[in-house]
């Protein structure tokens, strides 16, 4: 952190003075960041009133060893999660004065909701709250595996789309494996795919699951059950079109899980440009394939692993340049590892279970992995995925990183330079060669350059000669591609062997 210019107090950052010994709000704060995004609390910072206006100012901590003792002799008796080691606590020096760092890494799913004195915390924007009704609930809900595993009461069959059932049955007993499924009776059928069970933890009888309801349920009795169900698909992919060219709604339609599942990707699928390129054989490779596999994984993300329980809608919206998908509910693996993990963990193993069994999802955790892939091939801006307290946005370009920007605050000479660095070797470029690339003046190439860094979109590499520019790429973007570089090299190579 630089101390010479301290931000203010945001959902990352706390300041508290601390100078002799630990306020118990130091502890409110770690269980707050470790139930939340994580964040770093520094002890010896002082808000004044400097020319009547609010600052913060280095103090410094007096009694430094006393407060480091107070504070590791008492972790463990006032959270109920500790997720500090040493390496989180760091004394620096400021100056002639010292500040004590303390970093606190967001809790693991298994160790949440963190307690301090017994209460839970959470962050919202620079203050911590005590996490109780709605906010309790929504915490507990996102670090939860089995969301939709619940037996309901009061819930039958009659109370499902029996249309949405036989053409599921239809599509699962064409596969191999599931063709004993035919000549069952509904009830049976519905045990056998997990949309009726048996309610284990109550009078053992036979129900209808959440995650059955959600999938096959008629709109109005999951309304019933969740008063905010909707999900909604927009085509908002033509510019100067007022609002939008189709919407897909639950809430104008009776649509269960399943069937707009079916009638969104159906829709989705025609607003994929159907181009092609040719391999070193001249022959046809179907890019828009892998478009259109990556907008599947999307998709079946959202509807998997959604907070259902949630007041926000689920919504996929095709923009001018990129798609988006929103959901309530925060990821249950970390965000840095989403295009590249095959592991997986869902809040809804009903959901996704039905989904699986159809075969239309990837396979376990390898759903990120092809929704990067195919920004690869079709040499497409990466895609980016943002996951916190409130919910999941992932957003997948079908424009390059320089189109990304039509309409935006970038320049035509900016575009150009970003379009030369984007489709180089590495993707790294040197003064000399942006301006031979460009047939831009140095004067215009520098002073371009300095505005795409002001913005973050581009970033300078090394020093003096060895300087070149890239383009600014998220911490599980970075991951991703050092993963798929042996595909890149290997496909490269055989250009060449070809």
């Amino acid at each position: 952190m630089d101390y010479s210019t301290l931000p203010d107090e945001n959902q990352y950052i706390e300041y508290k003075k601390n100078s002799t010994s630990l306020s118990k709000d130091v502890w409110e704060s770690i269980a707050a960041f470790s139930n939340t995004e994580g964040g770093i609390i520094v002890l010896g910072i002082e808000e004044k009133k400097v020319n009547d206006k609010s600052q913060f100012i280095v103090s410094g901590v007096t009694n430094m060893h006393k407060i480091l003792d107070e504070f590791w002799s008492n972790i463990d008796e006032i959270l109920n999660v500790n997720t500090l080691q040493n390496k989180n606590v760091q004394v620096v020096k400021v100056g002639k004065k010292n500040v004590i760092e303390i970093t606190v890494p967001e809790a693991k799913i298994n160790q949440k909701p963190v307690r301090a004195n017994g209460t839970p915390y959470i962050r919202k924007g620079a203050v911590d709250v005590k996490a109780k009704g709605e906010d309790l609930k929504m915490l507990l809900i996102n670090t939860a595996t089995n969301l939709d595993t619940n037996v309901l009461h009061n819930y039958w069959i009659e109370d499902l789309d029996k249309e949405c059932i036989e053409e599921y049955r239809r599509e699962l007993t064409a596969r191999e494996q599931y063709r004993s499924y035919k000549n069952l009776s509904v009830e049976e059928f519905l045990k056998k795919i997990g949309v009726i069970a048996k309610d284990y933890d109550g009078n053992g009888e036979y129900g209808i699951t959440i995650g059955g309801l959600l999938f096959f349920g008629d709109n109005n009795a999951i309304i019933h059950k969740f008063p905010y169900f909707q999900l909604d698909y927009f085509d908002q992919s033509k510019p100067n079109v007022e609002r939008w060219l189709n919407r897909i709604s639950s809430v104008t339609d009776n649509l269960n899980i399943y069937s707009f599942y079916r009638r969104a990707m159906h829709t989705i699928r025609m607003t994929v440009d159907n181009h092609f390129e040719l391999d070193s054989k001249m022959n046809r490779k179907d890019t828009a394939g892998a478009m259109i596999v990556a907008l599947r994984e999307a998709l079946l993300n959202m509807l998997m692993h959604a907070n259902y329980y949630g007041k926000e809608p689920i919504r996929a919206i095709a923009k001018v340049n990129y798609y988006e998908f929103t959901n309530p509910g925060k990821m249950l693996v970390p965000v840095e590892t989403f295009f590249t993990t095959n592991h997986t963990s869902s809040r809804n193993p009903i959901i996704s279970k039905l989904f699986v069994q159809l075969g239309e999802s990837e396979r376990a955790g390898h759903g990120g992995e092809k929704i990067y892939e195919s920004a690869l091939v079709n040499n497409y801006r990466k895609p980016q995925i943002t996951s916190n307290y409130e919910g999941t946005k992932l957003r997948i370009w079908k424009v390059d990183y320089a189109d990304s920007f039509s309409g935006q605050i970038i320049s035509d000479r900016e575009r150009l330079i970003l379009k030369a660095i984007v489709t180089s070797e590495g993707q790294e470029m040197s003064h000399k060669q942006i301006e031979e690339e460009t047939g831009l003046s140095r004067t215009k190439v520098d002073s371009s350059l300095k505005e795409l860094i002001s913005k973050g979109t581009v970033i300078k590499i090394g020093k003096g000669r060895a300087t070149k520019y890239g383009i600014h790429q998220t911490k599980e973007q970075l991951l991703a591609l050092a993963q798929a570089m042996p595909n890149i090299i290997r496909r490269k190579l055989s250009k060449y062997v070809e």
